[in-house]
């Protein structure tokens, strides 16, 4: 017989809870997807290697152990608890043009410099929620908390201390057939930021990004102290059948605001980002003897840039006189998929076009690039006896270059900028293929509660541009 360490695994891994997943964003219906309590304490490594890095920003790849602890339960037949805590620290390896923390959120206002190297990356993280019913009402909130910091021990000693907090709450009704969910979320977010030289042989400038291979460069060169603030707010509804058989829907709406300033000539604005998306899914599904569902997503984000004007100096004090607009940025995501399962086996097919638009007022530059793509995600469970379970995943992606622009003063451009452009262009505009498999053995101790598991998994990115990507990940742990 499965123990129910087993049956809630198969749960909360299953790819048949794929039409759920943007309705898990609200606290309130978090604990109606689930049934069975599960927790589990991990302790992995996450391995990643690029032959050349496709985004120089990011790095060429990086070696990522961690621990990490996670726990569903509920309290009794009306109210649930959940939580997670995790600590990771490890090396990202050879980060070039990026002395900032989190590039993905911030880019392009980042501090940068030609030289780069490994860095030293430590992340702690926290979260935990509650969701209650009563009656035909179902209330939750949510909190999530990151402290991360990473430093550089050789020049340029860049250091980036990040503190992210994020708010949740939620409600769901029950009309007729079908259960209604509202959230809104709130959060705040900081990081200061510094780059450092000790060596005998002098310093090499810090560049204020600003976009496309532009820099502030009034502020440029020795100005090498940041700060960031930031934080927004997002809605999420969310619409599905009650008894899992049905059309459903989600739609999100979120916007936020991230604010670049000089530590000195007091604190003075540099760069506003500003980040708004908005994403909705349709479809359909059935959860019977034969799991069903069919979905379309559409998500579209926008990213604008102000750079603020300063100006005469006066007792390190600089008067900001203009605030201009000149950083655009638009991504497009739209797929249509399909998800069968029966017994112990799901199969995920989707099928879908992204474009990614950046754009300099003036003096003007423009990148383009846009791809189709299809995704397949298999998985199985087996149980070879009533002690062990084995969970197989399998994935593969191919996306293949529709469409590209390139409009760019060259010939004006200073040579190492040059480069940064024409590296970030071909790896914009590649085709990839990208393979992947995970296996999970689960083994429950006899007449126990707790359980013991070990996870592999592996995967190759192949890029037309004639490099490519391996990733590893082990783990090891125990399930309760």
């Amino acid at each position: 017989m499965a123990s129910n360490a087993d049956s809630a695994l198969v749960e909360h891994t299953s790819l048949a809870r794929l039409p759920m997943l943007e309705a898990m964003r609200n606290p309130a219906l978090h604990g109606m997807v689930y049934q069975t309590p599960y927790s589990q304490l991990a302790l992995g490594i996450d391995f990643l290697h690029q032959t050349q890095g496709f985004v120089p920003e990011k790095g060429s790849g990086y070696t990522l152990p961690y621990l990490k602890v996670n726990t569903f339960h509920h309290l009794n037949g009306r109210s649930t608890v959940w939580g997670e805590a995790s600590y990771m620290t490890g090396k990202v390896h050879d980060i070039k043009w990026n002395s900032t923390s989190d590039y993905d959120l911030l880019q392009p206002y980042i501090l940068s410099d030609t030289l780069g190297g490994d860095i030293r990356r430590e992340r702690y993280s926290i979260s935990g929620g509650y969701t209650t019913n009563i009656n035909k009402w179902q209330l939750g909130a949510e909190m999530h908390v990151r402290a991360e910091q990473e430093y550089r021990s050789r020049d340029p000693r860049m250091r980036g201390i990040v503190t992210d907090l994020t708010l949740r709450m939620g409600g769901g009704y029950d009309l007729g057939h079908y259960r209604l969910g509202a959230a809104v979320e709130g959060n705040i977010y900081k990081q200061t930021n510094s780059v450092a030289f000790y060596r005998e042989e002098g310093v090499i400038p810090e560049y204020q990004m600003t976009g496309l291979g532009t820099e502030y460069s009034r502020f440029s060169g020795d100005k090498r102290s940041l700060y960031y603030d930031g934080g927004g707010v997002a809605i999420m509804l969310h619409a599905s059948p009650i008894n899992q058989s049905g059309p459903y829907a989600d739609v999100t709406l979120d916007e936020h605001r991230y604010h670049r300033k000089l530590a000195e000539f007091n604190s003075m604005p540099l760069t506003d980002l500003y980040n708004e998306h908005v994403g909705a899914t349709i479809g359909w599904k059935q959860e019977k003897n034969h799991r069903l569902a069919a979905f379309g997503h559409a998500d579209y984000t926008r990213r604008t840039g102000n750079e603020h004007v300063g100006g005469t100096s006066d007792a390190r004090y600089f008067p900001v006189i203009a605030c201009l607009t000149m950083y655009k940025s638009h991504i497009m995501d739209t797929y249509a998929g399909a998800l069968y399962g029966r017994g112990n086996w799901n199969v995920n097919i989707a099928a879908g076009y992204r474009a990614v638009s950046e754009e300099y007022v003036y003096p003007h530059r423009q990148m383009d690039a846009s791809h189709v793509y299809g995704k397949l995600q298999g998985q199985c469970f087996i149980r070879p006896t009533d002690k062990w379970l084995l969970t197989v995943d399998v994935h593969a992606s191919y996306y293949a270059k529709a469409s590209d622009k390139l409009n760019m003063p060259l010939a004006n451009m200073d040579a190492a900028f040059t480069r940064l452009i024409q590296h970030k262009h071909k790896f914009a505009t590649a085709n990839y293929t990208d393979l992947g498999a995970k296996v999970r053995a689960d083994y429950a101790l006899k007449q126990s509660r707790y359980g013991l598991f070990a996870e592999a998994a592996g995967g190759m990115t192949l890029c037309s541009a004639s490099e490519h990507q391996t990733s590893l990940h082990c783990s090891i742990g125990i399930t309760f």
